[in-house]
């Protein structure tokens, strides 16, 4: 068989894969988003993008999210099984717990519902079978805070992982840790109870108590905006010590102590995008059968002294679109 024959054949085969999902979701073009709990600063972004694509598109689109992170596996896992029942023409999903996902993922597929994965799920989308992924390169991100941090001097830096699950902020530790490694220092990742985020008492207290009991820890990064805001105020506890603070994802107390100079920066992965992009390549995929070609990538972007004062500016206008509340 020459090389045009396989070549024509392999299209004919792509197009007949590419065309059996169109048809299938052709039936119903209306499209669930899932996501995480709004009252997160991150999620409310995400939901803002959501909200302006669905209204500047017009398309029948519902979100979906869990009240809070308490039992966020399950409640998570229940919401995609409610999704797949409705049956609609696209599912927006972030690939946050592989294990009860992926099969929930091949499922949807299976039953002819495209499924855009943004957020988390980069590595794996292509495999699941998705339509495309929308979201940060998260090794890179937790790299480039630990670049950071290794230019400022830290010899002894933590990552706090806020949720013990998800392998995205695993990655993002292992960056952090590479990179801190990688100058000369040492970096470990420490995992809190995932039921005590949005608790700014509990971790401020469980990153205090990692503090004294390590005084030689001059370094900590976290991997979310309260998280980021909560290091802050334990490492207040210790004003005879010079800590390197820095964050990923974005909100107004962050980006007010990033002005302050109490934390270095943040990592922003841009929520709005991923929500508003999550609509939009769903839409266009039931609607053309138009899809990236390539992941699109919403992060990292890094914000510090530089460039805070624009994206304070940006949150004054458009409240809560860059994670902020």
């Amino acid at each position: 068989m020459g090389l045009k024959t396989g070549a024509a054949i392999a299209g004919l085969l792509a197009f007949a894969a590419f065309g059996a999902v169109s048809a299938a979701s052709a039936q119903d073009n209306s499209i669930i988003f899932l996501a995480g709990p709004s009252s997160d600063p991150f999620w409310s972004a995400v939901q803002q993008g959501f909200d302006t694509a669905v209204s500047e598109l017009g398309v029948d689109a519902q979100y979906s999210a869990p009240p809070d992170f308490n039992d966020i596996v399950p409640n998570y896992t229940r919401l995609f099984e409610a999704a797949i029942g409705r049956k609609p023409g696209a599912i927006v999903v972030g690939d946050f717990f592989p294990d009860p996902t992926d099969p929930l993922i091949e499922q949807a597929i299976d039953e002819g519902i495209a499924i855009i994965i943004y957020n988390s799920g980069r590595d794996s989308f292509r495999k699941l079978g998705a339509v495309t992924f929308i979201g940060e390169d998260s090794y890179l991100m937790g790299k480039r805070g630990g670049e950071r941090a290794a230019a400022a001097g830290v010899t002894n830096g933590i990552c706090i992982n806020q949720i013990a699950a998800n392998p995205v902020l695993e990655q993002r530790c292992q960056g952090y840790i590479d990179a801190v490694t990688e100058g000369g220092g040492t970096a470990k990742m420490v995992t809190l109870p995932s039921e005590d985020i949005g608790n700014d008492q509990k971790v401020t207290s469980s990153i205090a108590a990692l503090l004294q009991a390590d005084p030689t820890i001059d370094g900590v990064m976290t991997l979310g905006a309260a998280p980021g805001v909560n290091a802050v105020s334990a490492a207040a506890e210790f004003p005879d010590r010079d800590i390197f603070l820095g964050t990923l994802d974005l909100s107004t107390p962050v980006l007010e102590a990033i002005k302050a100079g109490d934390l270095a920066f943040t990592m922003d992965q841009q929520p709005f995008l991923q929500g508003y992009y999550g609509v939009l390549f769903a839409h266009q995929f039931l609607e053309y059968g138009m899809a990236p070609a390539e992941p699109v990538t919403t992060g990292p972007l890094v914000i510090d002294q530089s460039n805070v004062d624009k994206v304070l500016e940006v949150g004054k206008v458009h409240p809560g679109a860059r994670g902020a509340s």
